[in-house]
């Protein structure tokens, strides 16, 4: 029976990639042209990091919060970047918050915001307080949760605007 248990560390690799990966692509579209290069050098980054970090046996037999890190870090900076190029630099805007992205994204810049510190904290606490990993995991599925919220408020009970 010992052998039927499959460690599922590739799949949260998977998962944190291919995240990246979908936020990147519609970031890329909805922040301005000039912006868009911010946001290919992130993606080369993320795409090399990844690339060592999984070369190296993370995301196989362990959790990869190096990448997981990476990837919170740099999506908070697309959201702030969203923010400041709506707020800011597109002064067409009115009535941000009458749109259904700004909630998905508000929802967005939350979870990564607040994981970033669970992932980069990760690997020193499983080595020095390992019993303190079920309170992150669990403040982890609350910041899910109000990902959730926020997504689903934007998206049941705002107009959609293509910005």
């Amino acid at each position: 029976m010992a052998s039927l248990i499959i460690a599922n560390y590739s799949v949260y690799a998977a998962n944190i990639i291919l995240s990246f990966v979908l936020l990147s692509l519609m970031f890329y579209n909805l922040i301005s042209k000039t912006m868009n290069r911010f946001i290919l050098l992130a993606f080369v980054v993320f795409a090399v990091i990844a690339t060592i970090s999984i070369a190296n046996g993370e995301g196989i037999n362990t959790y990869n919060s190096v990448v997981s890190a990476v990837a919170s870090f740099i999506i908070t900076a697309y959201c702030l970047i969203y923010f400041y190029w709506k707020l800011v630099s597109d002064g067409r805007m009115i009535g941000l918050t009458a749109s259904s992205l700004f909630w998905v994204i508000i929802g967005v810049f939350t979870y990564y915001t607040g994981s970033f510190f669970i992932f980069i904290s990760y690997k020193y606490l499983i080595v020095q307080e390992a019993s303190v990993i079920g309170i992150l995991w669990r403040f982890h599925n609350v910041l899910l949760t109000i990902f959730c919220f926020y997504t689903i408020y934007g998206l049941a009970c705002k107009k959609y605007q293509r910005t």
